[in-house]
């Protein structure tokens, strides 16, 4: 009987301690997903006709804008920062005011 509740001890918490590294990884991945899928989207209206995308492009980066801040405890403001700058890099040819929306958001984490 002793041995039984040695061993319930010692599995249990372990059970549980891997459980919650298995969810904070399914989170991550559930981020990634929806950060590639964003950066697909913003990907399409980098053509030469980005023009008449503005207003796409102005959504496309509130939601990363609103991306960021919602994953902003899982990524760290590292790469929090890191990510907004590069997207602004990115979309800087083809929006100047999305580019200075992400730049913006990124300065708030330094």
């Amino acid at each position: 009987m002793r041995t039984r509740k040695a061993i319930v001890g010692v599995l249990l918490p372990a059970a549980l301690l891997l459980a919650g590294c298995d969810n904070r990884s399914a989170d991550r991945k559930a981020m990634d997903v929806k950060f590639e899928k964003l950066d697909f989207e913003i990907s399409t209206l980098e053509t030469a006709t980005s023009t008449y995308n503005l207003p796409h492009f102005e959504q496309a980066t509130a939601r990363y804008i609103g991306l960021v801040r919602h994953y902003k405890d899982l990524l760290g403001r590292a790469e929090a920062k890191r990510r907004l700058q590069s997207e602004a890099d990115s979309v800087g040819d083809y929006c100047l005011p999305c580019a200075g929306a992400l730049t913006g958001e990124a300065s708030r984490y330094s």
